[in-house]
């Protein structure tokens, strides 16, 4: 209908909806939710809270026909790459997952952290809302920076069998 140069309704022949997504160069969401199903099929996860959450995304996706917040579209195969460096149980600090995975330093702290730390909290975290997003990577293994080990005086500790000392003479030698 059209009154003016305004119109007032606009409608979208479903059997033209393929041409339309075409023309305006967006996917179809069958096509999205089939390629994220056989990524999340290809993969398996040793840690159980990682496995739950990939089988609720696909059961998810084969029921509603769509993703949830957890696993947006445009980051489903980020989100597993990330969750499989996670999964192998490794300490690692984040910048140096985000070159592991994107070659990019800042890429997960800008586009993938915030699902990950929902991800961490729904699915393996009890009492979530008392973790600051730092604490909850640090649960899976992820750091900011190395932590600092300080102390004073001897000290004596053994690393996979081999005893290493600092002692206060050992380490005047090494400064001077």
């Amino acid at each position: 209908m059209r009154s003016g140069n305004i119109l007032k309704e606009i409608w979208l022949k479903k059997e033209n909806v393929f041409k339309a997504y075409k023309i305006v160069g967006r996917e179809d969401i069958k096509n999205l939710n089939n390629k994220i199903l056989k990524s999340l099929e290809q993969y398996s996860f040793k840690q159980d809270w990682i496995e739950k959450y990939r089988n609720d995304m696909i059961c998810y996706i084969e029921e509603k026909h769509k993703t949830n917040n957890l696993l947006p579209y445009q980051f489903a195969n980020d989100i597993l790459k990330v969750l499989k460096e996670i999964d192998s149980a490794n300490e690692i600090l984040k910048r140096v997952l985000s070159i592991n995975c994107f070659g990019d330093s800042k890429y997960f702290e800008k586009n993938i952290e915030h699902i990950i730390v929902r991800i961490i909290k729904t699915y393996l975290l009890e009492n979530a809302e008392e973790y600051t997003d730092e604490n909850v990577l640090l649960e899976v293994g992820i750091s900011k920076y190395p932590e600092v080990l300080e102390f004073c005086g001897d000290l004596e500790c053994y690393i996979k069998n081999e005893k290493i000392e600092y002692k206060k003479e050992t380490m005047r030698k090494l400064y001077k």
